[in-house]
């Protein structure tokens, strides 16, 4: 029965070549000038919201296996863990006390957590992640009270270790502060001044090295260029910087009507909202220093129902983490947490896990066992895509006007192919659905001649990202290469395939990875 289901399948992929149109990718074999930086191994990295680091990480006795079997799946094909970067909106009213338990959350009668106080005991939910994944500390700076800041950077030396904190970074978002928090005329030049303020005095009071901290951590209002210009880089202290982004939002109703699937995972969308960042990382690289989205979603405000808890999701984060990485943005931190009441008064989510989440760490009501969400396997393609060289380049290619939602990403990777394409990533963000008919699957499946990359006694073989459709929140069948990945572990048997004659085919809402 197995063999005659497999030759079946087969005889359906060659009839989807032939009946699907051919385009042939221009070739490309030395580095472009405008491929990316060297790709850093943790450019898919994660921001979890503080508040909420227990439930994602567990504790010394009980740690969350989940969040440990999915980082390990990351480990086994990078040679590193993810970044992980504790904050959110929630890290702006926390107070460290060495003698309170892990974690406290103060409510208010709206479900709010206005006040968290955690103790040693919440450093323990670090230890689900690996050795190898290093963390950014941020620290409170809502509270405008340097005590708190001196206390959590303090705490952080102390049970976190140096060996793993990539840099310290004031607050969250600081373009957002309320008014009851910051005068109404607060701005960026106030923002740089209290940084600079803040930093010289935390660099003396602890004794920190120079350059240790992340600077910015702004989502739409304030810029790294501005704070630049404004001179928050003269002192030595500034590692980086970072900015946030949500492409879409839930957080009010107008926001939440265009928040849809056909508008998330489209190429030109994703694109050209990324572009705009060009500019903030040229900032960053003209001082010397590093870009990192420091925070990001899909949809703010905590997703969206049926949107970012589908296969669309892993399809929009692949093409957004590889286009930022084609850009020069060194890592992407993707937000996990749960809707926060603060947030907004018109968001259209209630409380619970946020329905963006990459897998949902504890068993819920809303979502049921803890498992990973059908959006995990695109961690799995980025991760392959980079490799664990350090060495790894990207470009985009140009794109092929009989296709727009067709994009290829070219890896060049001396440690695997000395000069040529290492890899390919192809990604049909065309839409296809659970229930779409075979005539509209044929309609937009791509196929693409590869001979041009294929040299003489060499041989390709490829690896495929795919779903029931792209609206399928079922994660048991959401696959990479054949096998998915709900309980954190590989269930299923191992799909790699071969070219057929040069070619393969990429149906909607799929992607695929080719190793040369």
């Amino acid at each position: 029965m197995l063999l005659v289901t497999l030759t079946f399948a087969v005889l359906l992929l060659r009839a989807a070549v032939d009946a699907a149109e051919t385009v042939v990718l221009p070739p490309i074999s030395v580095k472009p000038s405008n491929a990316s930086q060297v790709l850093d191994p943790r450019l898919a990295s994660f921001s979890i919201e503080f508040s909420y680091m227990t439930s994602f990480g567990g504790n010394k006795t009980n740690p969350n296996t989940l969040t440990r079997e999915l980082m390990q799946r990351l480990v086994e094909r990078t040679g590193v863990g993810p970044d992980v970067r504790p904050g959110g909106i929630t890290i702006d009213s926390s107070v460290y006390s060495s003698t309170a338990p892990a974690l406290v959350l103060d409510e208010s009668p709206a479900g709010g957590i206005f006040r968290t106080t955690f103790g040693p005991a919440w450093y323990e939910s670090l230890e689900a992640f690996p050795d190898s994944s290093l963390i950014v500390v941020t620290v409170n700076l809502g509270n405008d009270t340097i005590q708190f800041a001196r206390d959590e950077i303090q705490a952080a030396i102390e049970h976190i270790g140096w060996k793993r904190i990539r840099a310290f970074e004031l607050g969250n978002e600081p373009d957002h502060y309320p008014g009851g928090s910051r005068p109404p005329q607060w701005s960026s030049s106030d923002y740089t001044a209290q940084y600079l303020g803040w930093t010289a005095f935390l660099s003396r009071n602890l004794s920190l090295p120079s350059h240790i901290f992340q600077a910015g951590g702004f989502v739409d209002t304030w810029s790294t260029k501005d704070i630049i210009d404004e001179g928050v880089d003269t002192t030595g202290s500034v590692k980086l910087f970072a900015q946030h982004t949500y492409q879409y939002s839930t957080c009010d109703p107008a926001r939440n009507t265009i928040a849809t699937l056909p508008n998330l995972v489209n190429h030109q969308n994703i694109t050209a909202y990324l572009s705009q960042w060009k500019l903030q990382v040229a900032a960053a690289k003209s001082v010397g220093k590093e870009f990192v989205v420091g925070e990001y979603n899909s949809v703010s405000c905590s997703g969206k129902e049926n949107v970012t808890n589908t296969f669309g999701q892993a399809l929009w984060l692949a093409d957004t983490i590889l286009f930022a990485g084609s850009m020069d943005i060194s890592r992407m931190y993707l937000h996990q947490g749960a809707t926060l009441v603060l947030q907004s008064s018109q968001q259209a989510n209630t409380p619970g896990f946020s329905w963006y989440d990459l897998w949902y760490p504890v068993p819920t009501d809303r979502y049921g066992s803890a498992r990973a969400s059908p959006s995990f396997v695109a961690y799995l393609l980025i991760a392959e895509t980079i490799g664990s060289s350090n060495q790894s380049h990207i470009a985009l290619l140009p794109s092929i006007s009989s296709h727009p939602q067709f994009a290829a990403y070219a890896v060049w990777d001396p440690a695997t192919r000395a000069s040529d394409v290492a890899r390919l990533v192809l990604l049909n963000l065309a839409t296809r659905i659970i229930t779409s008919t075979e005539e509209e699957k044929e309609a937009i499946a791509v196929t693409v001649d590869l001979s041009p990359y294929v040299r003489e006694n060499q041989h390709a073989t490829m690896k495929r990202m795919t779903a029931l459709g792209l609206d399928s929140t079922d994660s048991r069948t959401a696959t990479w290469a054949g096998q998915s990945y709900e309980n954190g572990t590989a269930s299923g048997v191992e799909v790699i395939e071969s070219l057929d004659e040069g070619k393969v085919t990429v149906q909607g809402s799929e992607g695929v990875l080719v190793f040369f």
